[in-house]
């Protein structure tokens, strides 16, 4: 596969006319883009149109609102997966698929207008919405029982007097909605880990800003492109404490890193360039970490007690489980949170909201277009 930098194709007209012509076809009943040029233009937009972070909602879903292309869709998406009586599946799961979009965008667009003391919830279930939609392109059986119902997910016992946030942990247990996204989504087993709010945290890009400013915590390098190379300050081996060939060993060991082995990952000029055939997903990142821009970082230190390689969905849906349970149980804490503004939680939760209202449906789309 070519290497296409994503910020090498970035022009919103190219973006906006692709969208206008698949758009344009879907209204008048196709089910394909048959425009050649279309079609090749079609594939950029699957590639970078779904992570634009801040287009209208709506549009992040809009090709999904035509019940031919979806069971289209679904056909194609089962067939890949070699699912026995595809399309008869695809027409069976459609509606269901639709639902379950349009109900996940009424609770993200009620979040977007409601007060922070409710965005938490109106987050939480309005991604699980999306989640699921997500799984009925793999599983088109789901739910086959009421162990995949159930959130997946545990928190501890509190409150003690100086309970905060960050150091709060969630726990996942071996059945229900979170395990199976891991497994049918991104093809990920899961034990029964614990991962505190911090860590998390410090695993979306868009939330080091913050740790630089309150806790003088310089998180992470950002990375540039130059051709087909991913280039970070050589000053990162040091941090890792490795030479570039043990640096290989490490980057080899993240399937979906991008990285080409075919190649060497050199030294020069205070710069480390890692060469990539494949520009990463926004989904499956590990060891690197996108922001809403889409620009790239990894982290300063390498900590594998506070090391987290799931994709950032689940990130996410681990802080939003946490912070909803918070939100609908303790009520004292949550209202004393936002009203008295003690300690640093507050500026955490504010802006990890924000990000999330727009990264959530922006990744949901990118898995649902990618190629």
């Amino acid at each position: 596969m070519e290497f296409i930098s994503p910020h090498m194709i970035h022009p919103p007209s190219i973006l906006y006319f692709v969208r206008k012509n698949i758009i344009s076809s879907l209204s008048i009943g196709q089910t394909t883009v048959k425009n050649p040029i279309i079609n090749v233009l079609f594939r950029i937009y699957r590639t970078i149109g779904a992570i634009e972070m801040d287009k209208p909602l709506a549009e992040h879903f809009l090709p999904f609102y035509s019940a031919a292309f979806t069971r289209t869709y679904l056909t194609e998406a089962y067939e890949q997966l070699h699912i026995p009586q595809a399309k008869a599946k695809s027409y069976h799961t459609c509606y269901s698929f639709i639902y379950h979009l349009q109900q996940g965008e009424l609770y993200l667009k009620q979040a977007h207008t409601s007060p922070v003391e409710l965005k938490p919830l109106l987050l939480f279930y309005g991604f699980i919405q999306l989640l699921k939609a997500c799984i009925l392109t793999r599983d088109p059986d789901y739910p086959q029982n009421s162990d995949v119902l159930a959130h997946g997910v545990s928190t501890r016992k509190r409150k003690k007097a100086a309970y905060c946030f960050l150091d709060d942990e969630v726990k996942v247990q071996k059945n229900g909605l979170f395990s199976h996204l891991l497994d049918k989504m991104f093809h990920m087993k899961h034990g029964f880990e614990k991962y505190q709010m911090r860590t998390l945290l410090q695993h979306i890009a868009d939330l080091h800003p913050l740790f630089l400013k309150l806790y003088k915590q310089d998180l992470s390098y950002k990375g540039t492109f130059s051709g087909s190379y991913l280039t970070f300050p050589s000053k990162l081996l040091d941090s890792y404490h490795m030479t570039p060939n043990r640096f290989e060993q490490y980057i080899e060991a993240f399937p979906h890193s991008g990285y080409n082995p075919r190649m060497r990952i050199t030294e020069e000029a205070e710069l480390l360039s890692i060469p990539l055939h494949h520009s990463p997903s926004s989904l499956v990142v590990s060891p690197w970490l996108l922001d809403h821009a889409g620009n790239i970082y990894i982290l300063k230190k390498r900590n594998d007690k506070a090391q987290c390689k799931l994709p950032e969905p689940a990130i996410h849906y681990l802080l939003l489980y946490n912070l909803s349970m918070i939100s609908r149980y303790e009520a004292e804490w949550w209202g004393e949170l936002i009203h008295t503004f003690n300690g640093a939680d507050y500026p955490f939760i504010r802006h990890y909201l924000t990000v999330a209202e727009k990264k959530l449906p922006a990744l949901i789309a990118n898995f649902l277009l990618k190629e």
